[in-house]
């Protein structure tokens, strides 16, 4: 009798060891798919961000205190991408030509570019060979007005053309430059790029 008993209670241990068991693997199986769910999700949102266009903050300057909200361009740094875009185009040598249109053609929208590429060839030639200089200087502040094209920025200024040391013309020059907010890359952190540039000689003194 006490031998059965002795059996019986053993048999019972086993099967409450193993009922035990049993529900520490449905837990541990319920922990592990509860993890790898979190971890997928990370990954999916790690993927999300990283390829999601990054906001950019337009500081044009410290004068007074503000608030920086993303992707809202105050006008004062679209004259001012614009403003730097055209001084590097239209002031050049011999020696810096090249240097100055590698410059440009970064901030220049693939449209432009292909519109220009062939021209810019012939022209870095021909300075080269002509020993062509070129010096722009504003005569007032740009102008820049919205429209469905995006942004307009309007110069107006001198434009003196050498040859060597010797000047050939003064020229009373304007250019209208259409900007284009673009999504931000390591080339152009700037988001904002040369969608169309118009030129007008309104003047010319020959030396």
């Amino acid at each position: 009798m006490d031998s059965q008993e002795s059996v019986r209670s053993k048999s019972s241990e086993f099967f409450e060891r193993y009922g035990r068991a049993e529900d520490t693997n449905v837990r541990l199986h319920f922990a592990l798919i509860i993890v790898s769910l979190v971890a997928i999700v990370l990954v999916f949102a790690i993927i999300f961000v990283a390829s999601r266009p990054r906001a950019i903050h337009y500081i044009p300057g410290a004068i007074s205190a503000g608030v920086s909200y993303p992707n809202q361009i105050p006008k004062s740094s679209i004259v001012s991408f614009a403003t730097s875009w055209l001084m590097n185009w239209s002031n050049f040598t011999p020696e810096t030509v090249e240097s100055v249109y590698a410059r440009s053609i970064v901030y220049m929208s693939p449209a432009l570019l292909s519109q220009t590429r062939a021209k810019l060839a012939s022209e870095i030639q021909q300075v080269h060979s002509d020993r062509i200089s070129s010096i722009y200087t504003l005569k007032e502040d740009p102008a820049v007005t919205n429209n469905d094209r995006g942004f307009d920025v309007s110069f107006s200024g001198k434009r003196g053309v050498y040859m060597g040391k010797e000047q050939l013309s003064i020229q009373d020059v304007s250019y209208v430059i259409n900007i284009n907010q673009v999504p931000p890359t390591d080339a152009n952190p700037y988001g904002l790029v040369i969608n169309d540039l118009k030129k007008e000689i309104t003047s010319e003194t020959k030396q």
